[in-house]
């Protein structure tokens, strides 16, 4: 398959871009909208898999998503060699810069995670005080108040301890919603539904967890999803200039 540069076909684009991105959004809009806030429970929404589902958009695992993306555009697409290279390396700078964007903003805004506030509010440790001492110095501060609560399970704890950061804007749903958002659209344009909607659901589960793990408020995930609309936007204004993509 070939992307056409003309008008029809860019528009085609962006009103993909905009109709995943609108499925992105709906659960943590409602969320927001409905004043949902997170609080502990010892059988979380989805349980252990969910925590399956966040690791498959970080470290390292992010990278093993990627490359089986990668590998299904390669054979959907039918693109020449050299056009693929060039897809591909688009796609992952444009991931680069998604998590270059979170680091900078998160280290402004400094926002407590949703489970921050809630170790504060129950175990006398205030979010400011938490966030004072090193990550390592976080991590045991939740092994002392956690590790005999009745209502988060270990692997929760574990997980909480390895994710001590900022919440504000989400890394996962930044880091999902731009390669579900590419995978949507390129996937689309090549009729392969199935396909394009495995990798949005993906995306939706990816941005869901957060929320359902104590990770991010619904705030952060929906800017996440939008910073991630924007990149894959420009980033597809790259490829059609530089690929002379045909339908």
């Amino acid at each position: 398959m070939y992307l056409r540069r003309d008008n029809i076909l860019s528009k085609q684009i962006t009103k993909l871009i905009i109709l995943g991105s609108m499925l992105l959004l709906i659960i943590p809009s409602v969320v927001l909208i409905l004043g949902w806030k997170w609080q502990p429970t010892d059988h979380p929404l989805g349980g252990i898999s969910t925590l399956w589902i966040a690791d498959s958009a970080a470290k390292p695992w992010g990278a093993v998503t990627v490359i089986v993306f990668l590998a299904l555009l390669f054979i959907a697409l039918k693109l020449k060699r050299h056009h693929f290279i060039q897809l591909a390396v688009i796609i992952i700078v444009t991931l680069s810069i998604g998590q270059l964007i979170k680091v900078a903003v998160k280290n402004t805004v400094k926002e407590p995670r949703p489970y921050v506030v809630w170790v504060s509010e129950n175990l006398h440790i205030s979010a400011e005080d938490f966030y004072q001492v090193s990550r390592p110095e976080r991590a045991q501060l939740l092994q002392n108040g956690l590790v005999n609560s009745s209502v988060i399970p270990e692997w929760q704890l574990q997980y909480w301890k390895a994710e001590t950061g900022y919440a504000f804007p989400s890394g996962h749903s930044l880091f999902s919603a731009t390669l579900a958002l590419f995978v949507f659209v390129l996937f689309m344009l090549c009729r392969h539904y199935f396909l394009a909607s495995l990798g949005l659901l993906w995306g939706i589960d990816v941005t869901v967890g957060r929320i359902v793990l104590g990770m991010h408020w619904a705030s952060d995930v929906i800017v996440g999803i939008l910073i991630s609309t924007v990149l894959v936007w420009c980033a597809f204004k790259v490829i059609e200039r530089r690929l002379l993509l045909k339908s």
